[in-house]
């Protein structure tokens, strides 16, 4: 009877650090101006779609929260895929759902920022964002300067500044219809 109210405790314990770190992660994102917010199958594969992802190719995914993107990606399409985020929570959230997907063998995850995921995005043959727009307006000067001139790049929602789309199509995201654009350098 001890040893079942130790594991009581123990896993009481456990839930209430996993909840401290969740919020303090959540609240640090919204603080830092990187809100966590989840794209929907449908506007991840009208994305997709529009960058013409291919079987065998690869996604990088900037900002990847929950690994969706990545996981529609290798799913429907057969592409690899790879995942950066800052976000430690988003980082482990993406890579449980990852491996409950069973796309362990074909989607990596890395806690980073952009500015250091140069490597990931030069094996890149598409490129999928979800940021705000303060977030790509930030990024893309240096994100334009280092990225191959083979890559697309496809915003859902969002656009960037000085570059223009070279595609779009309409969508749904968080209930409302928007954009995907397709850029290329």
């Amino acid at each position: 009877m001890q040893t079942i109210l130790y594991l009581i405790v123990y896993l009481i314990l456990i839930l209430l650090i996993w909840i401290i770190f969740w919020q303090s992660s959540l609240l640090i994102a919204a603080v830092i101006g990187s809100p966590i917010v989840y794209s929907n199958p449908r506007a991840i594969r009208d994305s997709l779609d529009l960058a013409k992802l291919k079987k065998g190719e690869t996604v990088v995914d900037l900002g990847c929260g929950s690994g969706r993107a990545l996981i529609v990606a290798a799913r429907e399409f057969g592409a690899r895929g790879i995942g950066v985020d800052r976000s430690l929570f988003c980082v482990l959230k993406a890579r449980l759902n990852v491996y409950l997907a069973g796309q362990s063998k074909n989607i990596k995850i890395y806690r980073k920022s952009f500015e250091k995921a140069e490597d990931e995005i030069k094996q890149a043959d598409v490129i999928y964002l979800y940021l705000l727009n303060s977030t790509l307006k930030q990024i893309e000067p240096w994100f334009f300067n280092i990225l191959p001139d083979k890559t697309r790049v496809v915003s859902l929602a969002f656009e960037f500044v000085d570059h223009q789309s070279v595609a779009e199509v309409k969508t749904v995201a968080l209930g409302k219809v928007t954009k995907a654009r397709l850029y290329k350098k």
